[in-house]
């Protein structure tokens, strides 16, 4: 007669516990992430030690289990340790997308990898000293992370440089010449010509916002707001508590078109001038 579902989860339930109380004393080898945290398999269960000393440590160490949650670095791991640690887990390619100074990001090289479904970019763990953007890495995947093993031997030594290169002058992601491209060196590019792309436009808003401001607040007023028409900008602003909308030329803040009546005579100012004028105006009507 079949047992009840119930009683076979507290059999797993059980052999769990067993398996965890067997594991406090012994000794393991983990990979500790900052923060001070390792990730176990216990029983086929993935278990979490928070607590790890010294919590500063990062990298594979070989680690006393003080308790379930509880962890003390006996060593570092040797390079052949680590080594047979990695290897347990099977190897995908990746294409390294980002970097910081804390952290990497890669994508898969070939997207037509059935092993693995990814989206997206996924953390590349302990590449931060090995790697430079769109190096083609093997890591290993151990069901929760991707872990950086080694440069990937059987890529083209070439086409990362060929890619830095190519983002340092901005080619569009069509205008890529390079034979033998992967599908994932290709979305490693994209990723950053649009982030790159972004920045830039960003930085230039910041530099047009700033000079914009400081021309109106040299002659005393304020920028309310400001929007890029082709080779103009449309320009919000108060004198004085009232407020004006200017149109302006990019190149040297020309006014072409003031927003109130100067006989046609716009183009003779720029916008700092035209704030004075503004004042002129409402002092000649006040009198």
């Amino acid at each position: 007669m079949a047992r009840p579902k119930d009683d076979k989860l507290e059999d797993a339930f059980a052999r769990l516990a067993q398996a965890e109380r067997a594991f406090v004393g012994t000794e393991f080898l983990a990979p500790a992430l900052r923060g001070g945290r390792v990730a176990v398999r216990i029983a086929g269960v993935v278990c979490e030690l928070n607590n790890v000393t010294p919590a500063d440590f990062t990298g594979f160490g070989i680690f006393r289990a003080d308790s379930h949650e509880r962890a003390t670095l006996v060593r570092p791991a040797t390079m052949g340790e680590r080594r047979r640690y990695l290897q347990l887990f099977p190897r995908v390619s990746l294409v390294v997308s980002a970097k910081s100074d804390r952290d990497s990001f890669a994508v898969p090289l070939n997207s037509a990898d059935a092993r693995f479904s990814v989206q997206g970019e996924v953390t590349l763990r302990f590449a931060e000293d090995n790697v430079q953007l769109f190096d083609v890495v093997s890591a290993r995947f151990d069901g929760t992370s991707f872990w950086f093993d080694q440069p990937d031997p059987r890529a083209d030594p070439a086409a990362a440089p060929y890619l830095r290169q190519a983002l340092v002058r901005m080619l569009e992601l069509a205008k890529l010449d390079r034979p033998g491209l992967m599908p994932g060196q290709r979305t490693a590019y994209a990723l950053r010509y649009r982030a790159r792309l972004e920045q830039m436009l960003e930085d230039a808003r910041t530099r047009d916002e700033r000079r914009l401001r400081d021309a109106l607040e040299h002659a005393g007023a304020a920028l309310r707001d400001f929007a890029e028409q082709r080779d103009e900008y449309r320009v919000t602003y108060e004198v004085d508590g009232e407020r004006y909308v200017s149109v302006v030329r990019k190149g040297d803040l020309t006014v072409q078109t003031a927003g109130i009546c100067l006989s046609g005579l716009d183009q003779q100012f720029d916008l700092t001038s035209l704030v004075s004028v503004m004042r002129q105006a409402e002092r000649e009507g006040e009198t």
